[in-house]
């Protein structure tokens, strides 16, 4: 499991695209007097249909809080604090008529959680973990902006396959930013799998035969409904999770791309020209559309698979792996103890992230700055988050700061109080 490689790198490609087109069509809207009416008629009916559907949700839904459901109001709260959001989203309960979903949105400049009365009673029959997965999904798409950059960007609806093929790729996101917060990808892979039978039926699903449907389940129809849709298929979100939480993983299900093409070319050959016409129209504006887009609809796959390097050195992969042996070599070689990759992050940062209080110690032992900070936390920061007493007592013997900011301008001491009530000192005790 590699925290800095949660984000999906396609949903950024994604998002560009989105936007460039987005301020096409405001530039030609800008420069015409019918083309701004329009543009604003249209935002107008947005603003107002959305503003009805959310006011009837403050209205009659049941806002969770400290006095309302708050054993899971309070995991709301950690998650957000966790996550590095600065307050937690307002959060409403809606009958949902037997439906599971939950989403995040943004009402008057205050943003939302909204989760159907389905996924919520899960804390109530012992499905605490899958819920707080959902929840921490649903963090993840304030944290990433996910709901300001769809308004941004709302001209792209128009193009075929882009806007979902983004939302998509957010979704991925969203999935192992969830997984990495609750640290059990086992809970994480339930909640995906209950969207797809029920609360009820969920726990009996073989996972194995589920994700062979990736395989078996591969032709024009399935793809069609995929490249359509903002969500990716569950199969592939439960397989992407996997992955991401388990690197060994022997689950290795992969779409069928003769059948697709098949059976795609079949029952839409008119879908074909309109997507040529669409990549010859991006061409045109100067977008390399062609080379990006044909992947994600022939296979739709989850983006996550394509090798970035970060960066690293052999000491940080060793640190990562828990390899002391190779540690200690490379370390008598006299490798840069506090050498960083492309994030910031170093081989303490490493051991952290992994709770491996060994490694730590053999890393400070070696001259480690305890108080390095990469682009998202702290050694210490990371060892009270994850409640690695431990490694953060082990931290602070070597003189890390208790009192240091981390990226989000929080410190361990301040997380403790708003977590327990404790000092720091005391907590550790």
């Amino acid at each position: 499991m590699n925290h800095q490689r949660i984000k999906s790198e396609r949903e950024t490609v994604y998002f560009i695209l989105s936007a460039i087109f987005s301020v096409l069509i405001y530039m030609v809207a800008a420069v015409s007097i019918i083309g701004i009416g329009i543009a604003l008629a249209v935002l107008a009916v947005v603003l107002f249909t959305n503003a009805l559907m959310l006011g009837s949700i403050r209205g009659n839904g049941v806002r969770v809080s400290d006095r309302q459901f708050s054993d899971v109001y309070e995991r709301a709260v950690i998650l957000s604090k966790e996550m590095g959001l600065k307050k937690v989203p307002d959060f409403f309960v809606i009958q949902s008529e037997g439906a599971l979903n939950a989403f995040a949105t943004r009402f008057f400049g205050r943003n939302m959680i909204v989760l159907y009365s389905e996924v919520f009673e899960l804390a109530r029959q012992n499905g605490q973990k899958e819920l707080d997965f959902i929840i921490a999904h649903e963090l993840a798409h304030i944290k990433r902006n996910h709901v300001w950059k769809n308004i941004l960007t709302l001209p792209a609806q128009f193009v075929p396959f882009l806007s979902q093929a983004y939302s998509r790729s957010c979704e991925y996101t969203c999935d192992r930013e969830a997984a990495y917060q609750i640290k059990d990808v086992e809970a994480a892979k339930r909640a995906l799998t209950l969207l797809g039978v029920g609360k009820v039926m969920y726990r009996e699903v073989d996972e194995d035969a589920y994700l062979e449907q990736i395989h078996s389940e591969s032709n024009g129809a399935v793809w069609l409904s995929e490249v359509l849709s903002t969500h990716p298929l569950l199969p592939k979100r439960i397989l992407s999770v996997e992955r991401f939480m388990n690197p060994s993983t022997t689950y290795r299900y992969t779409q069928q791309p003769g059948r697709i093409v098949l059976g795609a070319g079949l029952l839409f050959g008119g879908l074909a020209g309109a997507y040529v016409a669409v990549i010859v129209t991006m061409a045109l504006a100067g977008v390399v559309f062609a080379s990006i887009l044909p992947d994600d609809l022939l296979a739709a796959d989850d983006p996550y698979y394509e090798e970035v390097d970060i960066g690293t050195t052999p000491l940080m992969d060793a640190a990562s792996m828990g390899d002391t042996d190779e540690v200690v070599a490379l370390v008598n070689e006299g490798a840069a103890i506090d050498a960083a990759d492309n994030e910031g992050t170093t081989a303490l940062l490493y051991a952290a992230y992994n709770m491996d209080t060994d490694m730590i110690r053999l890393l400070l032992d070696a001259g480690a700055d305890p108080n390095v900070m990469d682009n998202y936390s702290t050694p210490l920061m990371t060892a009270v988050s994850y409640e690695d007493r431990e490694s953060a007592a082990l931290l602070v013997e070597y003189g890390a700061d208790p009192f240091m900011e981390d990226p989000n301008g929080d410190t361990p001491a301040d997380y403790i109080f708003a977590s327990t009530g404790q000092s720091f000192d005391e907590w550790l005790e």
